[in-house]
């Protein structure tokens, strides 16, 4: 017997209605976060300080909250994005200026969870959007927490640049440790050894905002050498970004979303680890350590991670991400390498030639032979992610 011959007519699932409205301001209390709703980066103790450095450097670019709604009103996310002028273009991105490394929304009850329903809530965005010429949004995890990114369920996405090094050492850290490839087990164990014999060795978690703020001087310092001395950019001293650490730990050091753990001997630095944590996921951010003198005999830098990781999973962290960035260190801890999508649209004809370019990049990318044989014939050295 058929449906149609019980007289029962099967209704269709009414189709979601999404509406989006922007703000040109950001205001703390007005973002509705909670726990697992977002990355560790769209947190208000990232969010904030990250807005108000743009404000005291940066006032030409604008910062703009999206938020995305159901017809009812429920929230199905919000977006920390900036608008600014890239030559002619007026584009919009991610809250990032190359400080965040993933980027997501945040998102509400209302998330739309399929395909149709992500493709009507994001022709909303668009249409809010308007008249800017492009939407760059790069460095997008496919999942929040449990949930589907929103914006990489429609189709369009193209394969990021950079991605997630997600390490979850279960809940034995004992296991964990012994289950470490045997060379780099002993390695870690000799280094901290040898570390241990040299005068007031230590390792710390700094607490106090003044003691965090000079130690970031000495890290920046280290940095600022070890860039040049490899023929590198160091960008991390420009304005808008040195300030925007400052207010980082400033903030969100007291609250404990902000981490800096030290390495110390013999009265003097040795190596520091500054991360990120949403009460779920610990992020790595930055790592500076000393290679000069007997220092560079004890592998400082692995060694400030090792130690952090096991101190925050004594504190029940269970979830570690090393980053963006694919450096042979990370890869001795054993994350799992987490891909990424770029999501770059038109919005107007100037537009198109930034669409173009970045599909052409990406479709480079899903090809890495082609894109080293590229590279080559460019000119360009291998990367020094992958050596």
């Amino acid at each position: 017997m058929s449906i149609a011959d019980t007289g029962i007519v099967a209704r269709a699932q009414p189709r979601a209605v999404y509406r989006a409205r922007v703000a040109q301001h950001w205001n703390a209390a007005d973002w509705q976060w909670r726990p697992g709703c977002s990355t560790v980066f769209q947190c208000p103790e990232w969010l904030t300080p990250f807005y108000q450095a743009l404000a005291q450097h940066e006032p030409d670019i604008e910062p703009l909250i999206l938020d995305v709604t159901a017809d009812d009103g429920t929230l199905a996310y919000s977006l920390p994005l900036l608008r600014r002028s890239l030559g002619a273009l007026q584009v919009v991105e991610f809250a990032d200026l190359n400080m965040t490394d993933f980027n997501a929304p945040l998102l509400g009850p209302a998330a739309p969870r399929t395909p149709a329903d992500a493709a009507r809530a994001w022709r909303a965005v668009r249409r809010a959007l308007a008249p800017c010429d492009a939407v760059r949004f790069t460095k997008m995890p496919p999942l929040i927490g449990e949930r589907p990114n929103p914006l990489c369920l429609p189709g369009g996405l193209l394969p990021a640049a950079a991605n997630g090094n997600l390490l979850v050492p279960g809940e034995s850290w004992h296991d964990y440790h012994f289950g470490l490839e045997r060379t780099v087990r002993k390695e870690l164990e000799r280094c901290w050894r040898v570390f241990n014999r040299a005068p007031e060795a230590s390792f710390v978690t700094i607490t106090d905002p003044d003691e965090a703020l000079a130690m970031l001087v000495q890290m920046e310092d280290l940095q600022r050498v070890r860039m040049r001395d490899l023929g590198q950019f160091y960008g991390l001293d420009e304005p808008v970004t040195a300030d925007f650490y400052r207010r980082l730990i400033a903030g969100g050091l007291e609250k404990g979303y902000t981490k800096l753990t030290v390495l110390r001997a013999q009265g003097e630095f040795v190596a520091g680890l500054l991360g990120v944590y949403d009460g779920q996921t610990y992020v790595m951010i930055r790592l500076v350590h000393r290679g000069d003198g007997n220092w560079s005999k004890i592998s400082a830098g692995r060694l400030v991670v090792h130690k952090t990781l096991e101190w925050l999973h004594g504190e029940g962290c269970r979830k570690f991400d090393f980053s963006v960035g694919n450096y042979p260190y990370k890869r001795r801890f054993g994350p799992v390498r987490m891909p990424m999508s770029d999501r770059v649209e038109a919005l107007s004809a100037r537009g198109i030639p930034m669409m173009l370019k970045a599909r052409a990049a990406g479709w480079l990318r899903a090809r890495p032979h082609l894109r080293e044989r590229v590279r080559l014939m460019m000119g360009k050295p291998p990367s020094r992610e992958e050596i």
